[in-house]
C-alpha cells in the first residue's frame, strides 16, 4: 500500500525589526509598525537628544529592563521618553504619580453597563493593564510620589516575568513583547538627598529599586546643548537672546548657595514669553520675561536678587532697580 508524503511546510523566519536612527545620536531603535495610527503615539516635535542617554536607554529596551530617570526639575527626564516613543512609532500611556493615580488606573474596575436592558457591572482594565496587553509604552511619572498600595501592586510588574494579576476576575494578564516601562523622579537612588527640596516624595524602598534593571542621570545640559534645546522649541527668538538666557542658567546653577531650581524648562518659558511680550526695548522685555517665566517662582529672596542681578549684567541692563 502506498503512502503519500505529506510536505511540510517550510517554517516562517521571523523578519528582524525595522531600525531607525535617532537624531543626532548614531545610535539606531527599532521601529514600531504596530504603532500605526494609534493616537497614543506622542507628536513628533523638534527635540534635541543626549547621545549618552539615547545609548543607555536604547540598552535597556534591548534587555527588556525596567528603566529609572533621575535628575533634577525639568531638565528632559519625560521628555526624553516621550520624544523617543514618537521616533520610534510607540505608544506611551503616562501617569502623573501624585495621588491621584490609584490602584484602579493600574489594575482596572467595574462598571456600570447596560446589556439586554438591564443595569450590570462589567469590570474593564485600567489603562495600565491594557498597555502590558497591547504592548504600549508606560511612563510612570513622579514615581516617588506614589501611593504605596500602587507601588506594591506594581512590584509583580516589575519582575522578569511581567504578569499582572487581576484579583476580581482571577486573570493573569502576562505582558506583551514590545511593552516597556519607564520612570522617572527627584529623589531616585542617589538623588534621595534632595527630597527635602520635592515636597510630596517618599523613600524608595531597595526592593522597589532593585526592580530597575538600570537608573540613568539626567541632568541640565551643558550651555551649548541648552540653547540647541531651546532654540529648537522656541525657532522665532533671536539667537543672542537664547543664549544670554542660557549664560544666566549656567551661571545661576554654578553658584553653589543658589537652592532654586533653574530648569530647561525655564529658559524655554522665559525665551518664548520674551518673544510675545509688547515693547520696544528689547532688554526691558527680556528682564520682564525673567520676571514672570523664572524669578517669581523661587521662593528665596536671596535667590531673587541673585537672579535679578545676573540677568542685569548677562543683557547689559543701565535701567533703575525699583521692582
Amino acid at each position: 500500500m502506498e503512502t503519500t508524503k505529506t510536505k511540510r511546510k517550510p517554517r516562517r523566519v521571523a523578519a528582524p525589526p525595522k531600525m531607525i536612527e535617532i537624531p543626532g545620536t548614531g545610535v539606531s531603535m527599532p521601529f514600531n509598525h504596530e504603532g500605526n495610527g494609534n493616537p497614543r503615539v506622542p507628536l513628533l516635535k523638534p527635540y534635541v537628544f543626549d547621545k549618552e542617554q539615547v545609548e543607555e536607554i536604547a540598552v535597556g529596551l534591548l534587555l527588556d529592563a525596567n528603566i529609572a530617570l533621575t535628575g533634577p526639575t525639568g531638565c528632559g527626564k519625560t521628555s526624553i521618553v516621550a520624544a523617543l516613543a514618537a521616533v520610534t512609532n510607540n505608544p506611551l500611556v503616562r501617569f502623573n504619580m501624585n495621588g491621584e493615580t490609584r490602584v484602579s488606573h493600574i489594575v482596572g474596575m467595574n462598571k456600570p453597563t447596560t446589556e439586554a436592558g438591564s443595569l450590570a457591572l462589567k469590570f474593564v482594565l485600567g489603562p495600565f493593564a491594557e498597555a502590558m496587553e497591547k504592548g504600549w509604552w508606560v511612563m510612570l511619572d513622579e514615581i516617588d510620589a506614589a501611593l504605596q498600595s500602587v507601588v506594591m501592586v506594581l512590584q509583580s510588574v516589575l519582575e522578569e516575568d511581567r504578569i499582572l494579576f487581576i484579583p476580581e476576575t482571577g486573570r493573569a494578564i502576562r505582558a506583551h513583547p514590545n511593552f516597556r516601562l519607564f520612570a522617572t523622579g527627584n529623589t531616585i537612588g542617589y538623588r534621595a538627598v534632595a527630597r527635602m527640596r520635592h515636597a510630596g516624595t517618599n523613600p524608595m524602598n531597595d526592593a522597589f529599586l532593585d526592580r530597575f534593571g538600570l537608573v540613568i542621570a539626567v541632568d541640565y545640559p551643558n550651555r551649548l546643548d541648552e540653547i540647541k534645546r531651546v532654540r529648537a522649541n522656541c525657532p522665532g527668538v533671536d539667537d543672542a537672546i537664547i543664549d544670554g538666557i542660557c549664560r544666566v542658567a549656567e551661571d545661576l546653577r554654578a553658584d553653589d548657595k543658589f537652592r532654586s531650581d533653574f530648569s530647561t524648562r525655564r529658559c524655554i518659558q522665559w525665551a518664548a514669553l520674551f518673544n510675545h511680550l509688547p515693547g520696544e526695548d528689547f532688554i526691558a522685555r527680556v528682564l520682564r520675561a525673567a520676571e514672570m517665566a523664572v524669578i517669581r517662582k523661587m521662593t528665596s529672596p536671596t535667590d531673587v536678587a541673585v537672579s535679578r542681578e545676573v540677568a542685569r549684567r548677562i543683557f547689559g541692563w543701565e535701567g533703575d532697580d525699583d521692582e
